[in-house]
């Protein structure tokens, strides 16, 4: 790697010994995010990576993930021209690429939480950077963009995280996987919705409930209420059972399918909740 060479570093901090496909598995995630990010970010470059292991201590493991980056310019006189980056430009993108990993796997630490123009393969991905420590009781792993400056060792990126949080994402990660896989993707997207029947009571996700509501820019009547998953069931019912705000006056945005019978609408499937406010104060 060389005494200045930027690199983006993974350690892997473990009470118990890491099984060796997960933790191959984990820069295999990590590579394909990088490459991925790469080519959407940069799209006149090209990465080449390489892996290199470096400490294995009891409880800790350290690598690094090295690459060469190339770009492109074009002229009409000479064609592609192609040059390598200096330490400062690469550690600018890898610190980048630290910052846009945080930002899209975050969201699955906690309940509900999804990153909505995850793909499957993303998903997938992020899967193999929890298995490391997901089973681990106390466990944690940290992802630095870095690069040598006159001998000292300077962070420019950091993400981390703990068991507790990756397991919270591996099961949210896997609801996920389920949404996009049994096609729940909403023909409304970004709707308003206000329930003229609510229900706190335990419903369940895939069947109409007692409930009904009216979306205004879907159907101009009320509707029944069905779910599409049992994140967007219970996201919405845990804001009826604890919102402040009268019920009838609460305004969800939501991705909505409507249900079809005999070539009439009698239900909107709720895919996703976005977010919830109250209705404004009608005008006299």
């Amino acid at each position: 790697m060389g005494k200045e060479g930027a690199h983006i570093r993974l350690k892997l901090d473990t009470e118990e010994p890491v099984a060796l496909t997960a933790f191959v598995s984990e820069f295999v995630g990590i590579a394909n995010q990088f490459e991925k990010f790469v080519s959407r970010e940069f799209p006149d470059m090209k990465a080449d990576s390489e892996i290199y292991i470096k400490e294995v201590r009891n409880g800790c493991i350290e690598a690094d993930l090295v690459t060469f980056i190339a770009g492109g310019t074009l002229s009409a006189a000479a064609g592609a021209a192609v040059f390598a980056l200096d330490a400062m430009d690469k550690v600018q993108i890898f610190a980048k690429f630290v910052d846009s990993l945080k930002r899209r796997v975050s969201p699955y630490f906690r309940k509900g939480g999804r990153t909505h123009d995850a793909s499957k393969g993303d998903l997938n991905d992020w899967l193999k950077t929890t298995q490391a420590i997901a089973n681990d009781p106390n466990g944690s792993t940290s992802l630095e963009a870095a690069v040598f400056e006159d001998g000292e060792r300077k962070v420019r990126a950091a993400f981390k995280f703990n068991s507790s949080q990756a397991r919270e994402a591996e099961r949210e990660i896997n609801e996920h996987k389920k949404e996009l896989e049994t096609g729940t993707a909403a023909d409304h997207p970004r709707v308003m919705m206000r329930f003229v029947r609510p229900s706190i009571e335990k419903v369940s996700s895939h069947k109409r409930t007692g409930e009904r509501a009216l979306i205004e820019s879907v159907h101009p009547k009320p509707l029944a209420v069905m779910y599409a998953s049992d994140m967007a069931r219970e996201r919405i019912q845990h804001t009826l059972k604890e919102s402040e705000i009268n019920t009838f006056n609460l305004l969800f945005d939501v991705d909505v399918n409507v249900e079809m019978s005999r070539g009439k609408p009698t239900a909107f499937r709720i895919v996703h909740m976005h977010d919830v406010t109250d209705a404004p104060d009608e005008e006299d």
